[in-house]
This record gives C-alpha cells, structure tokens and sequence, in this order.
C-alpha cells in the first residue's frame, strides 16, 4: 500500500496508461458525438464510462498472455500490482472523461 501514496507512482501509471488514455479519449469523442443524437444525454454518460469499464477489463484479460506479462516487470520491480497498475489508470480515465463531459457540455 505504501507505493499508491509516492510521486513517482502516478508517474508511471500515467506512462502506462498514456496510450490507452488516446484510444479511451477517441472512443468518448465518437461516442459523445454519435450518440448525442441518437441517445439521451443522460444515458450517454452511462454508457460511456461503462465502455471504460469493459475497455479496461479487456486490457486486464490481455495482460494474462506471458510475453505481456514481461512488459509489466517494470512496473511491478516500483511495487505495483498489475490489478492496481490498471485500476488507477481506469480512475484516472474516468476523471478526465468526466471533465470533458462536463467542457463539452459548456459548449
């Protein structure tokens, strides 16, 4: 537990999680763009952060291959879980998926 309360952990979550946070970000962009339309706003939000969700739970499932698995050696020698390495990459999704819920819907 004494590893989530340093620095330099949200450092390299943030590095792990920088390429999923593009696709996660592209998906919210369709989704809020297409689905406004189509679905009501507030089932879109919903929606959206349920997608996260199961985005996340697949990147979870696809880290159980071995030759990702020694991707994550990194990450792990710092103190950090892989279920923990993911589910703050997942907060922190959600939080800069709900702030620019919140800008879009300013506009």
């Amino acid at each position: 537990m004494k590893p989530f309360f340093n620095l330099r952990t949200y450092q390299l979550i943030f590095l792990f999680a920088k390429p999923y946070l593009w696709i996660s970000f592209l998906i919210t962009v369709f989704m809020l763009f297409s689905g406004s339309v189509v679905i009501k706003i507030s089932n879109l939000n919903a929606m959206i952060l349920s997608s996260k969700i199961l985005f996340y739970l697949g990147i979870y499932l696809f880290y159980f291959e071995v030759g990702l698995r020694k991707r994550l050696t990194f990450y792990q020698n710092f103190g950090l879980s892989k279920t923990g390495l993911i589910l703050i990459s997942l907060l922190l999704d959600t939080l800069i998926t709900l702030v620019f819920i919140k800008l879009m819907r300013l506009f």
